[in-house]
């Protein structure tokens, strides 16, 4: 595994090759080398980092070659928390919201519970992970479209790592258990774009400069 730092605030951790590289094109194809996961620039040792990191990992193993796994992504608006995950591949963008509680997770209009205990008794999680999604997804767009891709769209979701999804039908966002379920999501798409240039595109306008409008 090789290590570069891309332009901009996102450091990279390489399967293959850099960035700036690419490898010999087959049949006059350009194929991406490897996987490749970013990490953000700031170290965090938190469980949400960690938690991160480790959801960034595993979808390294699973997904395949042509898809970028951002962890611990900071936006350009400089708000105080970073988004722990975003997914850039031929389906388009996806930004994940992980979770590692276990037990029954329930979801009342955005309100999140976790239920324990023979009587079903509700405890209410800390912040609402469906409204992080969305609020994420909306920053992730924001940054898309200073780099230049106005119209690519970005879809927000909940992974419960853990626990299993008793009654979430009222969240804004779909709300996805395990990680091989996510794979398979971002797997279903019927309209691909296999572009692996397309791919590197976005992943540059996160991780550039924003671009100027020149009169």
């Amino acid at each position: 595994m090789s290590s570069a730092k891309g332009a901009g605030r996102a450091g990279y951790l390489w399967r293959g090759w850099p960035a700036i590289q690419h490898p010999a094109p087959r049949g006059g194809k350009v194929e991406m080398g490897g996987l490749r996961t970013a990490f953000a620039a700031l170290v965090a040792h938190g469980p949400r980092a960690q938690l991160a990191e480790r959801a960034a990992e595993q979808l390294g193993q699973r997904l395949p070659a042509d898809y970028v796994v951002l962890a611990r992504y900071a936006p350009r608006d400089n708000g105080s928390d970073v988004v722990p995950l975003v997914v850039v591949g031929p389906h388009g963008v996806l930004v994940v919201e992980p979770r590692d509680e276990d037990g029954a997770l329930v979801c009342y209009q955005d309100h999140w519970y976790r239920r324990s205990g023979p009587a079903g008794s509700s405890h209410p999680l800390a912040g609402s992970p469906s409204k992080r999604a969305r609020f994420n997804a909306a920053r992730v767009k924001s940054d898309l479209a200073s780099g230049g891709f106005i119209y690519t769209p970005v879809e927000g979701v909940v992974v419960l790592t853990r626990g299993k999804a008793e009654d979430v039908g009222s969240s804004c966002v779909p709300v996805i258990v395990g990680m091989d379920a996510l794979v398979r999501h971002l797997e279903s798409y019927s309209q691909r774009d296999t572009a692996t240039e397309r791919t590197q595109a976005l992943v540059g306008a996160l991780s550039g400069p924003i671009r100027v409008a020149t009169t």
